[in-house]
């Protein structure tokens, strides 16, 4: 009998899986950090959803052969520890990409439509003032995708089939696949942002991607630019981001995650005027489609890894293990 401890509720059909096994006994600390603490000691293998798993803490699960997220993102998570003892750290891959790609498109199409103010119009009985803001369409725009990932290839089509200009840039560009999709590839895609319309980020959060958009980013920008993060807060300076869009040196930025979660009150992002920003709980991959993946997919991975079967395209840290 093998050990799950399972440290937040996901979506049932993860639990329906689980109970397939007769062989594995399943522990949930319903994200009370006491219990995860109590529960770690006993487990074998670890699905996590966003509660942290600190060096300190995984030390004391002696018996862990697997560590699952609920999720692509590892940020939660001592990597580096568990790398050093050989634990693979699986993740839910694409699980979330159509569902964080049309929350993208979602945020450029509100913004760009000034879906919210219209609505308040016609809710208000301004029906005469139907054209008194302007709006403007995606076809022809220019976006910048930074980060060529699961999510920004699945992105890059759904931008071209709106009639959308794309490049696209990243680290280890896969080059073939972006001429197949018909997008621009750059290297120095700083140099681009002046003629970029929107700029969507999608690279997971690392020392080196810290600040990534910063306040040199943000100026380089034309001022009619669209600001997007649906991957990791952080990644952009919300302070250079929020004043940028105030003063109107921006056009406006669609934000899913932020630096501190939950953001402060006085998070400058949240002060933004709904006209100019569309600010979301990070629940880009909260579809329900999505959550039934991640759930599946992280505990499938589970299982695949103390069964054995785990295959090096889910584990975050592959490279890192003998």
């Amino acid at each position: 009998m093998k050990t799950v401890l399972v440290s937040e509720p996901m979506h049932p059909d993860g639990d329906d899986l689980l109970a397939t096994r007769d062989d594995i006994r399943v522990l949930r600390a319903g994200q009370d950090e006491d219990l995860l603490k109590e529960y770690m000691p006993e487990a074998d293998g670890i699905v996590i959803r966003v509660m942290m798993l600190p060096a300190d803490l995984l030390a004391t699960a002696t018996n862990l052969k697997v560590v699952s997220r609920h999720g692509v993102g590892c940020d939660n998570i001592d990597v580096a520890h568990l790398s050093a003892r050989n634990i693979p750290v699986a993740i839910a891959v694409d699980s979330n990409t159509t569902s964080v790609v049309e929350h993208v498109v979602m945020m450029m199409l509100s913004l760009n439509k000034r879906a919210h103010q219209y609505d308040a119009l016609t809710r208000a009985g301004e029906f005469s003032q139907r054209s008194k803001l302007f709006t403007s369409e995606l076809h022809g725009k220019h976006i910048l995708i930074v980060g060529f990932g699961r999510i920004g290839k699945r992105l890059a089509p759904v931008c071209r089939a709106l009639g959308m200009r794309v490049t696209v840039a990243d680290i280890a560009l896969d080059k073939e696949k972006a001429d197949e999709l018909g997008c621009e590839t750059i290297t120095d895609w700083r140099s681009i942002l002046p003629s970029a319309d929107y700029l969507s980020v999608h690279v997971p959060l690392d020392d080196s991607t810290r600040d990534l958009v910063g306040q040199a980013e943000i100026d380089a920008l034309p001022n009619h630019a669209i600001v997007i993060n649906c991957a990791r807060g952080g990644i952009m300076n919300e302070q250079a981001l929020a004043a940028a869009v105030q003063s109107g040196r921006l056009a406006a930025t669609g934000i899913d995650v932020f630096d501190t979660e939950p953001p402060a009150a006085d998070n400058p992002l949240l002060a933004l005027p709904e006209d100019v920003s569309i600010v979301t709980p990070h629940n880009a991959a909260g579809t329900i489609e999505s959550q039934s993946r991640m759930a599946t997919y992280a505990v499938q991975n589970v299982l695949d890894g103390l069964d054995g079967k785990l295959t090096s395209e889910r584990i975050f840290n592959a490279a890192s293990l003998v």
